[in-house]
């Protein structure tokens, strides 16, 4: 592992990144905008693996992949714009880009309750991708439509949605 970095998001105030050579070292609080705020290690799992949010210890995370949407909507843009110069082959070219850049850019792990990112963690236990059900009981409470209740041990190891 070449290191971990945790990236706290506090909501109208920007972000605040904290890194550490590997999680053992992280340290157990952090100058925030708001002042002083503790990780929660103890959301560690013996082999440096994510069982809960460091930033603020809620049990259910996601995955996804650590790509700026941004960059990925420029080059479908540029590509449809080629598109009629091009015979459309630059269409094609945008999907085998988007193929290489899905295969070879990393993972992070991020919080549904406070939107931190993680990277760079060990990979057990794993945490499946985004769930919509789960955004939704988290945003809305008891008037979600589609929320389902948290399972025993948040998302560590659970399976991918089925949607």
């Amino acid at each position: 592992m070449s290191g971990v970095r945790l990236e706290l998001v506090d909501r109208g105030h920007g972000a605040l990144l904290v890194t550490a050579p590997d999680p053992g070292r992280l340290p157990p609080t952090v100058a925030g905008p708001r002042g002083e705020q503790a990780l929660h290690l103890d959301g560690l799992s013996p082999e440096g693996g994510l069982l809960r949010c460091i930033a603020c210890g809620h049990p259910e995370l996601f995955t996804q992949k650590a790509f700026p949407r941004a960059l990925g909507l420029g080059i479908v843009v540029a590509a449809a714009l080629l598109a009629p110069f091009t015979w459309y082959a630059s269409l094609a070219a945008a999907a085998l880009l988007d193929l290489v850049l899905y295969h070879t850019a990393p993972n992070i792990v991020v919080c549904y309750d406070c939107g931190s990112r993680h990277r760079g963690f060990a990979p057990r236990p794993r945490h499946p991708r985004f769930d919509r059900e789960i955004d939704e009981r988290l945003k809305f409470g008891r008037r979600a439509v589609m929320g389902k209740p948290m399972r025993e041990g948040g998302t560590a190891d659970a399976p991918e949605p089925e949607h």
